[in-house]
């Protein structure tokens, strides 16, 4: 017999897509990512209102999604990784661009329907 055409394989990355918020109201560091195909929203806590990063692309690195932020005054890299359980780790290292050095951060987020529950 000949071969029946498939669907399209599921992206390693669609299981991202959506808005994920983060698991502690008080976090001081991303409150908010919105994730679709190819582009990825944050917001970062700031008064009165969460500043927003803007937006960027993602690079797929297995399961994982990488993703670099440019903010001038400092370059970000994150990896994006969805735990066993279902959250979403980030782990966003900073580099000061003005040589003050780098420091590591680590953000759990929750899907937002998850939290609506």
């Amino acid at each position: 017999g000949g071969c029946t055409a498939v669907g399209p394989v599921p992206a390693a990355d669609e299981r991202y897509w959506g808005t994920w918020v983060s698991e502690n109201p008080d976090t001081l560091g991303i409150t908010r990512v919105e994730i679709e195909p190819w582009a990825v929203r944050m917001w970062g806590a700031c008064e009165p209102e969460d500043c927003e990063w803007g937006e960027t692309t993602y690079a797929i690195h297995e399961v994982e999604l990488h993703v670099v932020w440019d903010h001038g005054y400092a370059i970000r890299v994150q990896v994006l990784a969805i735990q066993p359980g279902g959250s979403l780790r980030i782990e966003t290292t900073t580099y000061f661009t003005d040589g003050t050095g780098t420091r590591t951060d680590v953000d759990t987020l929750l899907r937002q329907i998850d939290v609506l529950l």
